[in-house]
């Protein structure tokens, strides 16, 4: 039992998909004859745009279609419109490739338009991911990596832990706090990677790991 998407809810609006295998008068004609829901939720009253005539004279006009959702819906699981003529799931508009003959029709109806709806919301999350992961990239290419200056307590740790001496050669004088892996390289502020050495020391090891 297959299904298709045929409009998406924006803002109250109906909008119809270009790419819908049905006609789209076919389903504002199936929109129109359905009866409002009782007792309506008054969030879920719709209205959509439908072009009369043809050629020159023809115009659009706009349809405000009564509540369809009751308020006793669930919205947390796909509607059934119209004796499953249209599913109303998430701010979707589905039609099956005909009417469901049994419960388990009617449960598999139910399952694909989920599946349709979850594969859709995970698309666009990983639309956005690969978006940002590209902007911070390119940013990075700008600027070079983000460098933050090391918090004050993590300073007192570390010094404290190092014995306020150079953790190379024991000198205690023009001590640095050295990132063990380099901000460069992608090391961060945590205690475990920052550590006391002198300046020699510091400027020796310059952007390499340290090892020792």
């Amino acid at each position: 039992m297959k299904v298709f998407k045929v409009a998406d809810i924006v803002e109250g609006e109906i909008a119809f998909s270009a790419q819908a295998r049905f006609k789209l008068g076919d389903i504002a004609a199936l929109l129109t004859n359905l009866e409002p829901a009782e007792p309506p939720n008054p969030n879920c009253g719709w209205k959509f745009e439908i072009e009369i005539g043809q050629g020159p004279s023809a115009r659009l006009i706009k349809l405000d279609l009564p509540p369809l959702i009751s308020v006793s819906h669930s919205l947390d699981k796909p509607i059934p419109l119209g004796n499953h003529a249209l599913v109303f799931f998430r701010d979707r508009l589905f039609i099956p490739e005909r009417p469901p003959k049994s419960a388990a029709e009617r449960e598999e109806i139910a399952l694909r338009v989920k599946k349709a709806v979850y594969e859709e919301d995970a698309d666009i999350a990983s639309l956005k991911a690969a978006v940002a992961n590209l902007e911070a990239a390119i940013q990075w290419s700008r600027s070079g990596p983000r460098r933050e200056s090391i918090p004050e307590d993590v300073k007192l740790v570390v010094w404290t832990r190092d014995g306020g001496a150079c953790m190379r050669c024991g000198s205690k004088q023009a001590l640095h706090f050295d990132h063990i892996i380099p901000v460069s390289k992608g090391g961060g502020n945590s205690e475990a990677n920052i550590q006391v050495l002198c300046q020699i020391c510091n400027l020796t090891k310059a952007d390499k790991i340290s090892t020792a």
